[in-house]
């Protein structure tokens, strides 16, 4: 990989070198099929073709708005070497979310993948800069396109309208310190931040991703989370395809254990929440299971790795749960968020092996990883190569490295603001680097709780606590400015019905269940036992079951499902005030 040339430069090298090599893989009519490297260079020089057609020079903006699939890789490869900038957008941003960010880019270009969201773009533009074209990128109804009033193309003209051979294509010559993308912040707070990165903060972090968790022979990645996420565009998209690997596309979180079984992948990006649910769903056969069975499992898990006994263990236990997950994964990458330790090392005794690491978007993202060798569960490892970390007086972590962007789109005010004076990014996040020059996190600067008897808290650790519990989906810590911590908990309602049918006790739907005394006592004491591993100050006091789980249509969620707590805070604003009478 030449680190001096662009992202599209580097692939088509690659293409030529391994041709016949399948690179996507994508689901169809139920079936999975695969693009070669070669097929796939030839599709990208048509989109090339139709976009100058459409007359997309340097520096202009193309956004993507669509879940993963090989159109996605085209749209983002064509314009970027065309000299265009790309500009992913989350499929789960309300209608207004959408319009504003196209509205801010100014996007002359706009990739959809289906009619809904077509349909959410088409919701309130009045008024707003709109791209020139819109195209779609599944069939949909000619009523649909016509109504548009020429402002939509099907992808099937849009690629018929390309006029230059696809092989005799020139393209413009773009450098790598160019803008290649400009990621708009998913944001816990205020309008989302175009995040400005170049074709060299990606591939310098692409190569030290790959120095530290080398992608190998024969990889095949499973790629579910969104494209318009950064750890998914660098760690899922850009290394495989870079390094020669094949990416297959899932078809969401849903369908995640069914495509883990048809894809068979050896690695996996992922965010804690996945290995969470995964961790609950074995504990629930596990408790549904004969008392034999519970046994064995339990067993299993004591011994030691590498004993003959845990080599007995794995093949009646272990073994059967990794075919579940497709029986090749080699190891998994967990990002976006900070995951439980007791769940990494779970996994690890199954044979699973989790990576954490962490960045940001401004990062492009990777600051620091685990090395696959060498993970150490509780930190998100060593700063990968070339990038420096710097801890603050206030604990705040500083980096800086090749991978670091350049600021934000059209805002110099935030651009100034995220650095310091002598040219370090302020990450916003607090952490230490230990003795062995690991890197730990401990929360995010401005989530940091103070109670109103001055004492520090840190939401996160505290969600972790509760999250890890098998009758909670969701929760969140509150306690700033407030005499004691409080928690908002959303329980996972079908793990509390099936305790109910082994207690014997009566079901009923979670409106009633959420103020059922006895509902009210199990949740009691599953957070006495918590409390119990915590300080005096972190003791959660009092609490609220809620009937719905935190969402990102009502933008509770961020696109990587961050807490949005203000906006939560506002929503339960009755429920929380009631814990402090």
């Amino acid at each position: 990989m030449d680190l001096q040339k662009t992202i599209p430069a580097n692939f088509f090298a690659l293409a030529e070198q391994k041709a016949n090599r399948p690179v996507l893989k994508y689901k169809q009519d139920g079936v999975y099929f695969s693009l070669s490297y070669k097929e796939l260079a030839q599709e990208i020089r048509r989109v090339v073709s139709a976009l100058n057609v459409l007359g997309v020079k340097r520096r202009d903006r193309v956004a993507i708005l669509s879940n993963g699939r090989p159109e996605w890789v085209m749209a983002d490869l064509a314009a970027m070497a065309l000299g265009a900038i790309s500009v992913p957008i989350h499929t789960t941003l309300s209608a207004k979310s959408i319009n504003y960010i196209l509205d801010h880019c100014r996007a002359k270009i706009l990739f959809v993948s289906d009619e809904s969201l077509l349909n959410k773009v088409l919701i309130g533009q009045a008024g707003l800069a709109k791209p020139e074209k819109i195209i779609v990128m599944e069939k949909v109804n000619r009523e649909t396109i016509d109504s548009c009033s020429g402002l939509c193309l099907s992808w099937d003209e849009f690629i018929a309208s390309g006029t230059n051979p696809a092989d005799d294509l020139s393209l413009p010559a773009v450098k790598s310190d160019d803008i290649a993308s400009i990621i708009y912040t998913s944001g816990t707070t205020g309008l989302p931040k175009g995040v400005a990165l170049s074709h060299g903060n990606f591939l310098s972090n692409v190569a030290a991703i790959n120095d530290m968790v080398p992608v190998k022979k024969g990889d095949v990645f499973l790629s579910f989370l969104p494209l318009s996420h950064v750890l998914e565009r660098t760690a899922g998209y850009y290394t495989p395809l870079l390094f020669g690997a094949t990416i297959a596309y899932g078809e969401g979180f849903k369908q995640l254990a069914q495509n883990l079984k048809e894809v068979r992948p050896t690695v996996m990006i992922a965010v804690p929440r996945v290995f969470e649910k995964f961790y609950d769903i074995i504990w629930d056969k596990v408790s549904s299971g004969s008392k034999i069975k519970k046994n064995i499992f339990h067993w299993a898990l004591r011994q030691r790795q590498g004993s003959p006994g845990y080599k007995l263990g794995d093949l009646l236990v272990f073994k059967k749960i990794r075919a579940q997950l497709g029986g090749r994964l080699r190891l998994t990458v967990s990002g976006g968020a900070s995951l439980d330790p007791k769940i990494a090392k779970f996994f690890q005794k199954l044979g699973i092996l989790i990576v954490e690491g962490y960045g940001l978007t401004e990062t492009a993202p990777v600051v620091a990883v685990n090395r696959a060798e060498a993970v150490k569960f509780g930190t998100v490892g060593y700063a990968v190569d070339g990038v420096e970390i710097k801890i603050s007086g206030d604990k705040e972590i500083l980096v800086k490295g090749p991978n670091v962007f350049r600021g934000y789109f059209n805002d110099q005010e935030a651009t100034k603001e995220a650095f310091t004076d002598d040219g370090w990014f302020k990450t916003g996040d607090l952490g230490f680097i230990g003795r062995d020059n690991r890197l730990v996190i401990i929360g995010r600067k401005k989530e940091m709780m103070l109670t109103s008897g001055g004492k520090n808290i840190w939401p996160e650790a505290l969600e972790q606590k509760i999250n890890i519990d098998r009758f909670v989906a969701q929760s969140m810590a509150i306690a700033h400015r407030r005499k004691f911590v409080s928690a908002l908990i959303v329980p996972d309602w079908q793990e509390v019905g099936i305790f109910l049918k082994e207690k014997g006790l009566p079901l009923g739907v979670p409106s009633k269940l959420a103020n059922r005394p006895d509902i009210l006592e199990l949740f009691g004491q599953r957070l006495d036992k918590i409390n119990q591993d915590l300080a005096d100050y972190e003791r959660i006091r009092k609490f609220v079951l809620l009937t719905d789980e935190f969402s990102q249509e009502r933008d509770e969620l961020t696109p990587t499902l961050k807490l949005r707590r203000q906006v939560i805070e506002g929503h339960y604003q009755k429920e929380i005030e009631g814990m402090y009478v």
